[in-house]
């Protein structure tokens, strides 16, 4: 045998002496995946088409998706953002969601966070914990949204909206073709739609746009601080 196939089985006899360790040798154990602490809560209520929905000091991730039915759904997630948070059930109960009912077409959904550090948080964070909120209201609600900083999904809504954000995202899904009257308007950030209307570019770093419709358009009002606003046309099949 020459030099060059006997380094070749030497190199073969190596590879099945590992394959062989390999296959005897223990699996580690498993592993199990530790997410962080949280708690979730769903309350439905009763409420009348056309109605207002409000949200006053929202935060975090805000779903909002029209339906046919003459309730809210509400679906409340708050989640600590360390793993190891000591008294973690403390500090989840600390942030409180109320909902009640100014009047009879109206639902309040309001946010209240203890106070913290300035110097733990200087730019307005809310803390340690991270909410998610889910809501499914009548499809021709109004809505009024307070956010204070976070992504806002808005699917399938037909009434009129004004929705305010610190930062984050803006995405409102409309069924089409209208019509609609946009005013959308991002301080940093910037404005998209698949409907007509005039974009302006202000300061060289935010945007806005406007469309000029018929009196009786639904009011389609967005605001960012900084993030960006998206707005896309329902496709026909989408539409339930």
């Amino acid at each position: 045998m020459n030099s060059k196939s006997m380094a070749k089985s030497k190199w073969m006899a190596l590879g099945l002496g590992l394959a062989v360790l390999g296959a005897e040798a223990p699996l580690p154990a498993e592993v199990a995946i530790v997410r962080p602490p949280e708690n979730s809560h769903t309350e439905r209520v009763d409420f009348v088409p056309t109605g207002t929905v409000r949200l006053d000091d929202s935060f975090g991730d805000l779903y909002i998706e029209g339906w046919d039915r003459p309730a809210v759904e509400i679906t409340v997630t708050k989640e600590m953002q360390d793993y190891n948070t000591p008294n973690a059930s403390a500090s989840l109960e600390r942030v409180h969601i109320t909902t009640e009912r100014p009047s009879a077409n109206e639902l309040k959904i309001s946010t209240a966070i203890p106070p913290h550090s300035f110097f733990r948080h200087p730019f307005g964070g809310r803390g340690d914990v991270s909410v998610r909120y889910e809501l499914r209201v009548p499809r021709d609600s109004h809505l009024v949204i307070g956010h204070a900083g976070g992504n806002i999904l808005i699917d399938n809504v037909t009434g009129s909206i004004d929705a305010r954000n610190r930062e984050g995202d803006i995405t409102v899904i409309l069924p089409g073709p209208g019509p609609y009257s946009i005013d959308a308007r991002s301080k940093m950030g910037t404005v998209i739609s698949d409907f007509d209307g005039t974009p302006h570019v202000k300061y060289f770093v935010g945007e806005k746009l406007d469309s000029d419709t018929d009196p009786g358009a639904h009011p389609i009002h967005l605001r960012v601080g900084f993030g960006g606003i998206t707005i896309k046309e329902m496709q026909p099949e989408a539409i339930p």
